[in-house]
């Protein structure tokens, strides 16, 4: 059994039934179930979904209140295992942008990296592919090859 993070792009389109790449969402998260292996989140992920799902749609955001918000939430928590951040995730992230020379926004994704690396989780699903194709540390994967 393999464990997979589960980007914040994959739970955004998990979540909305009206986004076009929904059902792809929804089937990589329901293959990696099938066939054993563990999708799972990190806190930074469930963070980053309230953020945009309760940010107004003139600002690329969903435009949900925080009570759907806070349903949607309770649906992800029930249906996918949460692991705890790691005491060494700032070591681990301050190595990583130091040495990639990252900055701005793309800090985010090397802390997912961080994390991922410190939780022993070798996989990250994502529709951003790109955006981790730069960093050897984990594997990216498109949902669509799940």
């Amino acid at each position: 059994m393999a464990r997979y993070l589960l980007d914040t792009s994959i739970i955004l389109r998990l979540v909305n039934p009206l986004d076009a790449q929904h059902s792809v969402a929804r089937d990589a998260a329901l293959n990696l179930k099938l066939r054993g292996d563990e999708p799972i989140l990190a806190n930074q992920v469930l963070y980053e979904f309230w953020t945009v799902a309760t940010r107004p749609v003139s600002v690329n955001g969903l435009g949900w209140t925080p009570k759907q918000s806070a349903s949607e939430m309770a649906a992800l928590l029930q249906g996918f295992a949460v692991l705890p951040e790691p005491q060494t995730l700032f070591a681990t992230w301050l190595s990583l942008v130091t040495t990639y020379g990252v900055s701005g926004k793309r800090s985010h994704d090397l802390r997912l990296i961080a994390w991922a690396l410190d939780s022993a989780v070798p996989f990250i699903v994502t529709f951003n592919i790109d955006d981790f194709k730069p960093f050897t540390e984990i594997t990216a994967i498109r949902p669509a090859d799940l």
